[in-house]
């Protein structure tokens, strides 16, 4: 069965998502990659002004593809990126900004792991290479940031979904992650196999 989650989710309810529940989510949710997550991490150390308030929103790794529909955008690709590559500034980020759970691909290490169980949140997996059905949940474009600078798939997109999904807690507030198992569970299967 899948959970349809309406934002903003109650803290008690994504801590009790559970590793293999399958979501989808409807609401606001920003996008970071790894020069936003960059930028995140040095304003949650207090070095940096934010032109946009992230705090209590989700945060989807991922680069949309958009293009400019008149005075306003129309997002034309939205697919998940690989996450490990923002280990390093998650904890942080989500501590100081309330974060309340992660979408993205492939799974995070140990160090998400443990802020995902301090503060009861979770990690979504989505799908990779579905950014054209991905683009088709998207109610609106709330705000864009770092455009200029960073260039589209890197900027800051606050975005509306509706039904984003499905997607599959693969990381739990208990500790409970499947990307270690499976990678675990085939380590046993070589090594019994050699």
């Amino acid at each position: 069965m899948i959970r349809r989650v309406e934002l903003p989710a109650l803290p008690a309810d994504i801590a009790a998502w559970r590793a293999g529940e399958i979501l989808t989510v409807s609401g606001v949710v920003l996008t970071a990659r790894d020069l936003a997550h960059r930028r995140l991490f040095e304003a949650a150390e207090g070095r940096r002004d934010l032109p946009f308030d992230p705090t209590g929103l989700p945060i989807f790794h991922c680069g949309p593809l958009a293009r400019r529909d008149g005075s306003g955008w129309t997002i034309s690709g939205l697919g998940p990126t690989s996450s490990l590559r923002m280990e390093a500034t998650t904890p942080a980020i989500m501590a100081r900004f309330a974060t309340p759970f992660l979408i993205g691909k492939g799974g995070m290490g140990a160090a998400t792991r443990k802020a995902l169980v301090e503060r009861g949140s979770a990690y979504l997996a989505a799908v990779g290479g579905t950014g054209a059905l991905g683009a088709r949940t998207v109610a609106e474009v709330v705000s864009v940031a770092w455009l200029e600078d960073l260039g589209m798939p890197d900027a800051v997109w606050i975005l509306r979904l509706h039904d984003y999904g499905p997607l599959v807690v693969t990381m739990d507030s208990r500790g409970r992650d499947l990307h270690e198992e499976v990678a675990l569970a085939a380590q046993r299967a070589l090594d019994s196999a050699g």
